[in-house]
Order: structure tokens, then C-alpha cells, then sequence
């Protein structure tokens, strides 16, 4: 199993407290193409990739394997390392939370 990218995409959308059509219109797509992405009927292309790195400076592929992957499958001197990666993307995104609210008042 690759990184799951659609659940990803929805951590991501619901870090940033954005609904379905906010997400999809940021990221210039349809609303249907962006719910199929996150229910894993699509993959995102490496353009909507590079969009998401763009808007939010965020890899998808970095977050899904920091959020989602299985870590146990690493040597165990990079388990604490992949753990505290995951931390960081946790308190990056709280950030730019924040900062989306402040940017909407």
C-alpha cells in the first residue's frame, strides 16, 4: 500500500478547518474531483501535488508517510526520528490554522 494521499488530503483540509468546496476551489478544482481524491477514487497528479506545496507549503507525500505510515518498518533508530517528524508537521499545521483564522477576521 502506497501513502494514502485522499486521507491525507483530509487531515490536511481539517487542520486548516476548510470545508470540501474551500479546498477544492484554493487548489482550482472541481468539488467532485476533490471528494473522489479524498475517498481514494483519484490520485492527485503532480501539478495538484505541487499546488498543495504551493498554497500551504505542504508535501502531501512527506505528510501522509510522516501521518500514516508505518513506522514499525524502519530500522529503530529512525523510529524516534519519524515520530518527532510527525510532531513537527502536528504543531506546523496548528500554525497555519491559526494564521488562516487571523487572516478570515
Amino acid at each position: 500500500m502506497g501513502i494514502p494521499l485522499g486521507k491525507t488530503s483530509l487531515y490536511l483540509r481539517n487542520c486548516l478547518e476548510l470545508k470540501q468546496k474551500e479546498m477544492a476551489e484554493a487548489l482550482g478544482i472541481s468539488v467532485v474531483h476533490y471528494c473522489n481524491i479524498e475517498n481514494g477514487k483519484s490520485v492527485p497528479s503532480a501539478e495538484l501535488v505541487d499546488r498543495y506545496r504551493d498554497l500551504w507549503d505542504v508535501d502531501l507525500h512527506v505528510l501522509g508517510w510522516s501521518m500514516f505510515g508505518d513506522v514499525s518498518k524502519l530500522p529503530r533508530p529512525l523510529q524516534e526520528s519519524a515520530a518527532k517528524l510527525a510532531e513537527q508537521w502536528k504543531r506546523e499545521l496548528a500554525k497555519k490554522t491559526v494564521l488562516q483564522r487571523s487572516g478570515n477576521d
